[in-house]
């Protein structure tokens, strides 16, 4: 259907049609003066001369040249010749400009100006030597310069309809991609207001209740045991109220699967750029964290934006698999792919996304071969196989009962608790444990002390500080130091239990409320060097230069290995670098750190 449609364009219709109708007007004006020839032979005998090379040969230069040649030539010769009737051939001339492409002019034009002289008139008595040749010559060659301009003409045309085409589809991606940012902009907006009110309110009733369950056996009056049980009542129904407010308000809460999302983001797509686009889902659906919805949701833009953008492709696959110990997420398409792929921003920020839940991504690009993007998200929803040892570190009894009851319901969870920082010490020293949970303020030793020193000690014990505290700093010390994550203890329990499995897994995280202060506090302040880098990260580069692995820097800098990586990550964000080689050599060239000294002997 394509090609029939690029075969009859409107610009070849039309100048088709003029052809006809001049030489429909030039026949019948020669019989009324001189009406002594067989109209009804001549006239479709020059009609059928027009028609059949177009219909037949126009896609094809050389043929259609020849058909004229032979078949409109011949005619316009032999009507010449027969019949006087001359110049019959110069609708043919312009027919030939306007379809003759490139080179085949060279042979195209003069073989047509001596076709058009012959059947011209005078030249077939009296051959070349005619003084009227050169009339003949110079109007076959301004028929034949009109039909080159109308030609150059319709080529404009298509070049700013085809351009036209490439601004409207660019346009409509962008509307799409406007309108998918700002879904995502008010879901998170809501969310962000759900969880205010489940924290703000939802907690409180959970202490309060939690509270009024430890007096029970303080109650010595019947009377006294009665109040209490209706004051218990009442806090379980408006936590309970609480609770239906925040799922009503909660976009997440919804029982929209990841495969829905996804599939609702790649409809759009299609019926918005025309993109010829598959959706197909492989394993068993099953819940997945926020975050990952988020991320894989972004990295889909992203993919398909690019996909149509860059890679002009026609057609994309995209495959959703559920593993029980990951997600994955490919984008396939058919565009024009290339084989030097670099990662810009969205790319970039791609990759971020996923390595902030300690995924992957894969890119496979090939130069007129399409590009294979893959994301890939571990299982944090999953129980693992292996028991998690935590411990927790607070001074506030509620806090801690409230906690442990919380996360004592997941299975793969082993809870101890501790009242001050030097108790943690204590029992780290015991027993390591794979998780703290490390409260800021706390008798004997706070808790960034007891981060400080855990991390001197044991740097493959991951800290996660919780705290009521946003204060910004504390999280910048606390991240200094090592910890893996900052979060505020009004995190719903879900969240949290799953947030501990992803740094369990070497993965870090803070709470988005600390990390927009983070980076407003940063934006205000001074910066430190041309590219932002913080103390840390600096130290982290500073080992880079000297040669030393992941492994090395986390032990000289009592981190763990998924906190350097991590440091590592954002380094290459922030320099704008691929890979360690690049960053080393642009620290060097700008001299971001010291220098590594050589020593000679």
């Amino acid at each position: 259907m394509q090609k029939n449609k690029a075969r009859w364009a409107w610009q070849d219709l039309t100048v088709l049609l003029l052809r006809l109708l001049w030489s429909m007007a030039v026949i019948i004006l020669m019989y009324q003066d001189k009406p002594d020839f067989p109209l009804l032979l001549v006239l479709p005998a020059v009609l059928l001369g027009g028609v059949v090379p177009s219909w037949v040969g126009r896609n094809f230069t050389t043929r259609y040249a020849l058909l004229e040649f032979i078949l409109a030539g011949g005619i316009a010769l032999a009507l010449a010749y027969y019949f006087g009737l001359t110049r019959l051939f110069l609708p043919a001339v312009l027919m030939l400009a306007f379809h003759t492409r490139g080179k085949a002019h060279f042979y195209t034009l003069p073989l047509t100006l001596l076709l058009f002289s012959l059947s011209a008139g005078p030249t077939i008595q009296a051959g070349l030597s005619h003084p009227l040749i050169w009339l003949s010559l110079s109007d076959g060659l301004f028929v034949y310069a009109a039909g080159y301009g109308l030609q150059v003409g319709a080529k404009s045309i298509n070049g700013i309809r085809q351009k036209l085409a490439l601004v409207n589809e660019q346009y409509a991606i962008l509307e799409q991609y406007s309108s998918q940012i700002e879904r995502m902009t008010l879901l998170e907006e809501r969310y962000r207001m759900a969880r205010e009110v489940h924290d703000t309110i939802g907690h409180s009733y959970t202490s309060i209740i939690l509270g009024l369950e430890t007096l029970k056996p303080h109650v010595a009056s019947q009377e006294g045991e009665h109040k209490l049980q209706g004051v218990l009542e009442l806090a379980r129904k408006g936590l309970d109220d609480v609770r239906l407010q925040v799922h009503q308000m909660d976009p997440l809460e919804e029982p929209v699967t990841l495969d829905r999302a996804l599939m609702q983001i790649a409809g759009q797509f299609e019926s918005n750029t025309g993109v010829t686009l598959s959706f197909r889902t492989m394993g068993e659906p099953y819940a997945v964290i926020k975050q990952a919805k988020h991320t894989l949701s972004r990295s889909l833009q992203e993919a398909l934006t690019n996909a149509s953008r860059h890679g002009q492709a026609s057609a994309i696959r995209v495959v959703l698999q559920y593993d029980p110990a990951q997600l994955m997420l490919q984008i396939q398409d058919n565009g024009k792919g290339t084989a030097q792929l670099r990662y810009g921003f969205g790319l970039t920020g791609m990759k971020e996304r996923l390595a902030a839940l300690q995924g992957k991504l894969y890119i496979d690009s090939q130069e007129n071969d399409g590009t294979l993007v893959t994301c890939i998200i571990p299982n944090q929803t999953q129980e693992g196989e292996r028991r998690i040892d935590i411990l927790l570190a607070d001074d506030q009894p509620l806090v801690r009962e409230s906690l442990r009851l919380l996360l004592g319901e997941e299975k793969d969870f082993r809870l101890r608790t501790a009242a001050s920082g030097r108790q943690a010490l204590e029992q780290c020293a015991a027993e390591q444990p794979d998780i703290v949970l490390m409260d800021i303020h706390m008798p004997e030793m706070d808790g960034l002390e007891a981060t400080r020193q855990l991390k001197e000690k044991w740097p493959e014990v991951r800290v996660i500080i919780i705290t009521t505290f946003e204060e910004i700093t504390y999280a910048a010390e606390a991240l200094r130091l090592g910890a893996e994550g900052y979060l505020l203890k009004t995190l719903h329990p879900k969240e949290l239990a799953a947030t501990i499995r992803l740094i369990y897994g070497g993965g870090t995280m803070i709470s988005q409320e600390v990390a927009q202060q983070l980076f407003q506090d940063q934006q205000l302040e001074a910066p430190l060097n041309p590219y932002d880098l913080t103390e840390r990260e600096l130290e982290v580069l500073q080992e880079l230069t000297e040669g030393l692995r992941n492994k090395q820097i986390a032990q000289k800098l009592h981190l763990s290995e998924g906190t350097v990586r991590n440091y590592i990550s954002a380094i290459y964000l922030k320099l704008q670098v691929g890979d360690r080689d690049e960053a080393v050599e642009k620290s060097k060239k700008e001299q971001l750190v010291q220098q590594p000294r050589i020593y000679q002997n």
